[in-house]
């Protein structure tokens, strides 16, 4: 896993990998180096979600510094809240392709939903991106689909696992390329008799994106996914709420059609075309006198909607420009399809946004504006802007800066009202010390209008804090990787701090730590990882943290030298059988389980 700062760049505003060797983010068309990045960002790659043997992004994002599940992991694709720094997820903005993920109805996104065995990097900034990216108080988790494989004709992978409860993963993919077009096809299926009891799943997605090459190097790309899921499955009698929760259903769909054309010397043009289609049925009843169960409520959200995304980059890695429009037509509704009651809400919006994104550099010295105005259609219209100064300090020190003020929606199953933030940051990444690679990050946050979980009260609040990160480089194949986060948010009318409960969480303190293995003469390659939280919870409240979250995953290539050798490969999660999450009497996270599987490249 590699931590970088960023900003949001030319080619659809996406952050991209830099070459640890040449300090250079490789973006498409331009380049830049990580003195020209001023947010703070993690990129995890495909590489390192092989490593983790990880089923879905929640699995992903419990790895990466200052973020935290609230309900650590369960059964996998099982439903859990996420925080970034005390931003909840309902003001990150998740997207994949450039497709927006969340939800309108209450603005989540289930990262236990997300497949990552299709994806080739996800890029995750911490912290206001309004500026580009809209509706993004919290920050924004971008996902790269793996593209076609343009050096072979027919290549692939077959996986499968099996662990305790049942819990099954089986995948396939098949990609490559011929002349001028390329493919890249995956299916996968997960299933599992639940981890803890009301969790039983099964997942089956598909994925497909398909690419031809234009004269003057442009690039035409077409994708479609396809996702349908039944998380919580045989689920039992919840006491707290004296009912039974049962036979959830989710289904996400969506495609696109992607332009990429060089159109002049230093000038490309972007053009995005996408639909996309989800619905969700939750089921509530209860037992009658005979033990027999009935349900009362099958609560259904559909949503639909198509939009077009274009943009135009002008410029270097020195010096650029981007400037784009963004227009989406979206229908949403919720009702009780048991009920003879009108439905919650109907509604049908337009949205449209411009923004204009930068990079100016001088010297050592680097200015990257942002702004974006964006006509919701829902909540009025909103200004969003950002300021990143970066500068290097001899070869291996970037200090940066970086402000913004930004904007998320609300949910329309509560239509609270626009929540506002604004941002500052500063921090310093260096390798001067040997075998040693450090950062670390001030944020402080504003928050107005903030909206809650639960009965989706609002409030203003404050929240700062601190994120540090360490890396040793690899001896012996061994290196070391550590986060430690602080944050003190409080509420503002009142001064006092905020405590874990069931409208928020803030930890004040989440500790990570790596420990990974590579010896490729040997076709051996691990890794240990571990969780740590401090709640702060409300007097009362059932959040619980007892002891770190330890996970082993191990991998063996049988012929290293063989290109298309079997790998093993073993996970072993929460060793010691830890307990971390912010409600023990309905969502406490798995205890040990074990998995292995195989998987077969060619």
């Amino acid at each position: 896993m590699r931590a970088v700062y960023g900003q949001e760049t030319d080619d659809g505003r996406i952050l991209q990998l830099f070459d640890d060797e040449e300090n250079v983010v490789t973006t498409s068309p331009i380049p830049r180096p990580i003195s020209k990045i001023a947010e703070n960002v993690t990129v995890i790659t495909a590489e390192d979600i092989a490593r983790l043997n990880a089923h879905t992004l929640a699995e992903v994002l419990q790895t990466v510094p200052g973020i935290q599940l609230d309900f650590n992991l369960r059964t996998p694709s099982s439903f859990s809240f996420f925080s970034i720094q005390g931003a909840l997820n309902s003001t990150v903005l998740v997207l994949i392709d450039g497709i927006r993920q969340n939800d309108f109805n209450q603005n989540f996104v289930s990262p236990g939903l997300i497949p990552v065995q299709q994806i080739e990097r996800i890029e995750i900034v911490k912290g206001a991106a309004s500026g580009s990216w809209g509706s993004a108080l919290g920050g924004v988790i971008n996902i790269v689909t793996k593209s076609p494989n343009p050096e072979r004709e027919v290549s692939g992978q077959v996986s499968a696992s099996i662990g305790s409860r049942f819990t099954a993963d089986t995948t396939g993919e098949v990609s490559g390329t011929k002349e001028r077009f390329g493919y890249y096809l995956n299916a996968g299926h997960l299933r599992s008799d639940g981890l803890t009891p009301n969790t039983g799943t099964r997942v089956d997605n598909l994925y497909g994106k398909f690419s031809l090459n234009l004269p003057g190097n442009g690039l035409l790309t077409a994708g479609v996914s396809h996702l349908t899921a039944a998380p919580g499955l045989d689920e039992g009698d919840l006491p707290p709420w004296g009912v039974v929760h049962d036979d959830n259903f989710n289904r996400r769909t969506y495609g696109f059609l992607k332009l990429q054309q060089p159109v002049a010397n230093r000038v490309n043009l972007e053009v995005l075309g996408y639909l996309t289609g989800r619905a969700d049925h939750t089921k509530y009843g209860g037992f009658d006198g005979n033990g027999v169960l009935s349900f009362s409520n099958d609560v259904a959200v559909r949503e639909n909607s198509r939009g077009l995304n274009a943009n135009v980059t002008l410029g270097d890695r020195e010096t650029n420009l981007v400037s784009g429009f963004e227009y989406a037509h979206v229908h949403a509704s919720s009702r009780d399809e048991l009920s003879s009651d009108p439905p919650y809400y109907v509604r049908t919006w337009d949205q449209y946004a411009w923004y204009g994104n930068a990079s100016f550099t001088f010297g050592d010295f680097s200015v990257l504006p942002g702004v974006r105005y964006d006509i919701t259609g829902i909540s009025g219209e909103h200004l969003s802007y950002s300021l990143g100064l970066t500068y290097q300090l001899g070869e291996k020190t970037t200090v940066r800066a970086y402000g913004a003020r930004g904007f998320s929606l609300p949910m329309l199953a509560a239509d609270t009202g626009v929540q506002k933030v604004k941002t500052v940051q500063g921090g310093i990444e260096t390798g001067l010390v040997p075998y040693l690679w450090l950062k670390g990050t001030y944020f402080f946050n504003a928050l107005r209008n903030n909206e809650s979980l639960g009965s989706a009260t609002v409030s203003d609040q404050n929240r700062q804090g601190f994120e540090l990160e360490a890396k040793t480089v690899p001896v012996y194949g061994l290196s070391l990787s550590s986060g430690y986060t602080y944050l003190f948010a409080k509420d503002v009318s009142t001064g006092k701090r905020l405590e874990t409960d069931s409208q928020q969480t803030v930890p004040p303190h989440i500790i990570k730590l790596g420990l990974n293995y590579d010896e490729n003469r040997l076709g051996l390659r691990g890794a240990l990882t571990s969780n740590y939280v401090i709640w702060n919870e409300a007097p009362g409240y059932a959040a619980k943290s007892a002891g770190m979250i330890w996970d082993l995953h191990l991998t063996w290539t049988l012929f290293p030298n063989n290109p298309v050798s079997p790998e093993l490969f073993f996970s072993g999660h929460n060793l010691f059988g830890g307990v971390q999450t912010t409600n023990t009497t309905l969502y406490t996270n798995a205890g040990r389980w074990l998995e292995g599987g195989a998987r077969f490249k060619f």
